[in-house]
């Protein structure tokens, strides 16, 4: 790495400092890997004139923003999405059998077959499937499959019996084991509380996997090169183990911040690890809640049912009451909270948790209290979360590719899911994210759809409630300011400002002046993370 500051001149830099013009120079300390000056060329030049030697880059006027920052991201789970069988665009359950028992015919018996993707929603019967439909094509082996939300589980009768889940099995707190009408397990299972049980045992029946590793330093360089320079993960130990070892191997492009799993709190409280530990690659940010389950899979916590499942209120998985008790706790222990959150009575139980813990012991502006997906949010709730100061974390893609499951599911209620003008018009501070590898992870497709309201790969489709749009320039201050304050991280990320790390984006033309349709196939000239460029080239 060189210790030569980096220099950039005749520019168009979008600083995102409030207020601020474009500047056209931006010099970067390689050595602190910080900004350390921005502005006009002749103001930098003289800032940095203690330096001996600089390395000039000549833009010949292009872009530079400040690198932008996925604030919802599942690295592991899309590092594993690269090594499982993949179930997405399967027709119906025998379909997706037939891609697994396929892999499994290669596998040595007993060995686990894991694999995801699969969405009972476009199958002709709109059925969930069973443990039969596994067992007479895939008899030898445990099978583990994640639905498409990750918040569902089909599993076969052996991955049930290895995890020791039958008709005496009761339900986990906040989750539902899947039964037919004798009461046996029938082979799905709804929400963490239950699919832990098949993780923890595959976990520790499984050997470690190189290809794991592999492949997550694959997805990491790759997000990196969509012009990403953090991002913000919701995993656990496991993840983080690995991503350490990333680090240790320099083989880590850019900066991660974990919020990790409630099963983790203990642990982390009880060595005193508060929000900002670690260092500037990869640091502990706070702890996720689940308060509800998904939209597809009809197990978000609802105030009024689903309108193509009468009577069905979803799944609240964890109680108002425990809800309270884990915010104020993990608050009071100096970290910052995230609680996942689709349905608006999921939201309503989260503002209610988050308002106990500010009452208990106000936090002041040190913790960042954050609603995940927000997909959908009572009129009631909108100026409650404003005045608390909650950051609504979303991931505009899904907007586009959930359309039509929430207008069969949410009618005439969708014109308050996801809802990020109205959000963002109320006051409540958004950061941008993908949700990866639910979603795609490219921030310039997902910009385009928060910008659009439409898949930029269905450019015939109208625009899904185009008054719930984000104008460009709020949706890349909510993909690098904004992203930045949800973690706490407003202070050295997301903007170009001295002081700041020198993260940033080089892009042939402008974001907030392209047609918003171009902003997909804006080229990338380079990536640098702290002065150093990790992709692309100058």
């Amino acid at each position: 790495m060189s210790a030569i500051p980096l220099l950039f001149v005749h520019g168009n830099i979008h600083t995102m400092r409030d207020g601020a013009q474009p500047a056209d120079a931006l010099a970067i300390d390689r050595v602190s890997g910080r900004v350390l000056a921005v502005g006009a060329e002749r103001d930098v030049r003289a800032d940095v004139g203690i330096y001996t030697r600089l390395e000039v880059i000549d833009l010949q006027g292009r872009t530079v923003i400040p690198g932008m920052i996925d604030a919802h991201t599942h690295l592991l789970s899309a590092a594993r999405d690269t090594v499982e069988v993949d179930l997405s665009g399967c027709r119906d359950a025998a379909e997706a059998v037939g891609r697994v028992a396929a892999r499994a015919s290669g596998m040595p018996a007993g060995s686990w077959v894991r694999g995801r993707h699969w969405n009972q929603q476009f199958w002709p019967d709109a059925r969930f499937p069973t443990r039969q439909d596994l067992d007479r094509a895939i008899p030898d082996h445990p099978v583990a499959l994640w639905a498409h939300s990750q918040h569902v589980m089909w599993v076969n009768s052996l991955a049930l019996a290895r995890a020791g889940i039958d008709a005496m099995t009761p339900d986990p707190p906040g989750a539902r084991i899947g039964r037919d009408a004798q009461g046996e397990p029938d082979g799905i299972l709804y929400e963490f509380g239950a699919t832990d049980r098949i993780d923890d045992v595959y976990e520790v029946e499984s050997p470690p996997d190189v290809r794991e590793l592999l492949s997550l330093r694959r997805v990491v360089a790759e997000l990196n090169a969509r012009g990403l320079t953090a991002v913000q993960t919701m995993e656990g130990a496991h993840s983080l183990r690995q991503m350490r070892r990333l680090r240790e191997q320099d083989a880590l492009p850019l900066r991660v911040g974990y919020f990790l799993r409630t099963n983790q709190f203990e642990a982390a409280r009880a060595v005193g690890i508060e929000a900002g530990f670690g260092d500037d690659w990869l640091r502990i940010a706070g702890i996720k809640l689940f308060a509800d389950g998904a939209l597809g899979t009809h197990t978000a916590a609802m105030l009024t049912p689903f309108n193509d499942d009468p009577g069905n209120l979803g799944l609240l998985t964890t109680s108002p009451d425990h809800m309270r008790h884990q915010v104020g706790g993990i608050a009071q222990a100096g970290l910052h909270v995230a609680i996942h959150a689709i349905g608006d009575r999921a939201v309503r139980v989260a503002l209610d948790g988050i308002a106990t813990a500010l009452a208990q012991a106000p936090a002041g502006g040190a913790l960042r209290f954050r609603i995940e997906h927000v997909q959908l949010i009572d009129p009631a709730d909108l100026q409650r979360m404003a005045r608390l100061g909650v950051v609504a974390s979303i991931q505009p893609f899904h907007a586009v590719a959930d359309r039509d499951v929430a207008d069969r599911s949410w009618g005439q209620r969708t014109s308050l899911s996801y809802a990020y003008h109205t959000l963002a018009a109320a006051g409540i501070p958004l950061a941008l994210g993908s949700d990866v590898p639910i979603e795609t992870a490219d921030p310039l497709r997902i910009l385009h759809a928060a910008i659009v309201r439409r898949d930029d790969r269905t450019p015939d489709r109208d625009p899904w409630h185009p008054d719930e749009a984000l104008s460009a320039y709020r949706a890349l201050w909510s993909y690098t300011v904004g992203s930045a304050y949800a973690a706490g991280d407003e202070a050295r990320l997301g903007r170009l400002a001295p002081g700041y790390l020198g993260d940033c984006v080089v892009l042939a033309d402008d974001p907030l002046r392209v047609a918003p349709g171009d902003l997909p196939m804006l080229p990338i000239s380079a990536v640098v993370v702290g002065g150093t460029v990790r992709s692309g080239s100058l």
